[in-house]
């Protein structure tokens, strides 16, 4: 229906300048996870804390080159029971690297001999926690 076609009585609502702040990811290894997204992703580190809003926790806040925080991990050590409800309940997290970038990591990524697969310009890869992740060669 054209933007200027009246669909109801009810107004549409106004578009809303929504930006993603980060992804938030549960983990039951805090120092392996924050090894993978450090060392093989590229992400930097910005601080590791007791978590604000879980007593008991710690999470980690990582960031992009530009300092942006774009992944919380967050330490949930419960979660190896396979039996806990809501485990896995991201099904991907997606990058976009520059080319250049984008081979470097999957050099990391073959040093390291951790497994992924590439499809049509984007690798799959699981993180510590077995979340996948889409880098596609931007």
């Amino acid at each position: 229906m054209p933007a200027d076609s009246p669909s109801s009585d009810v107004d549409a609502p106004t578009a809303v300048d929504v930006q993603l702040d980060h992804a938030s990811v549960m983990t039951t290894d805090l120092d392996a996870a924050v090894s993978f997204y450090v060392d093989l992703i590229g992400l930097s580190l910005r601080t590791v804390e007791d978590d604000p809003v879980r007593d008991g926790r710690r999470r980690a806040l990582l960031t992009d080159d530009h300092g942006q925080d774009v992944v919380e991990l967050i330490e949930m050590e419960e979660m190896k029971h396979p039996s806990v409800p809501g485990r896995g309940g991201i099904h991907h997290l997606g990058f976009s690297l520059p080319s250049r970038e984008w081979h470097s990591l999957r050099s990391r990524l073959d040093a390291a001999d951790h497994a992924y697969e590439e499809v049509k310009g984007r690798l799959f890869v699981r993180d510590a926690d077995g979340l996948v992740l889409e880098i596609e060669e931007g």
